[in-house]
């Protein structure tokens, strides 16, 4: 990744990284991870995203939960529905597309099929964007007030529509 797409895709997040190398494995997939490991001629330690999208999951979850609060959802039921609405694979993947990380070829992935990578393109999009999640969390000191303005500014179309469509707010 060149520095004007690494800008660009900073821009996008509202983050700039501190480390660049946690932004490099947030965007390194498994396979390309596997294949640089098992690489014949020249191998080498890769780590991939798994790791940080684990973690990305669970900020995720929190921060979703504190802005719906911010928001003031009223209910229990109304907050775990809309954060459970937003995190899910589907609209990670559409956000992932928004972002154009696989257009932009931003992903660093070793999956050559066309077709292939059309079915995988959703999983691979959500792990992606909760593994930037997870760098951003560890990249900024852990800090939920940073972590919470990306959210807002990844999400902010779908937070925008549910603020506008939810009898719950306010």
């Amino acid at each position: 990744m060149d520095q004007a797409q690494r800008q660009k895709l900073e821009e996008r997040l509202g983050y700039h990284f501190n480390d660049p190398e946690k932004l490099v494995r947030a965007l390194t997939h498994p396979t390309y991870s596997k294949e640089t490991r098992e690489d014949r001629h020249n191998p080498c330690e890769c780590l991939d995203q798994s790791v940080y999208a684990t973690l990305g999951d669970a900020v995720l979850k929190l921060g979703l939960t504190q802005i719906l609060i911010e928001m003031k959802l009223k209910t229990k039921r109304s907050i775990t529905d809309s954060k459970k609405d937003l995190e899910n694979n589907f609209y990670l993947a559409q956000v992932g597309e928004r972002f154009r990380l696989l257009e932009d070829q931003l992903i660093f992935h070793t999956i050559k099929n066309e077709t292939k990578l059309s079915e995988e393109s959703p999983a691979i999009l959500s792990d992606t964007l909760e593994a930037l999640i997870g760098a951003i969390y560890l990249d900024n000191g852990n800090s939920m007030t940073d972590i919470n303005k990306c959210i807002r500014k990844v999400f902010s179309t779908e937070l925008e529509k549910l603020e506008k469509n939810s009898p719950l707010c306010n």
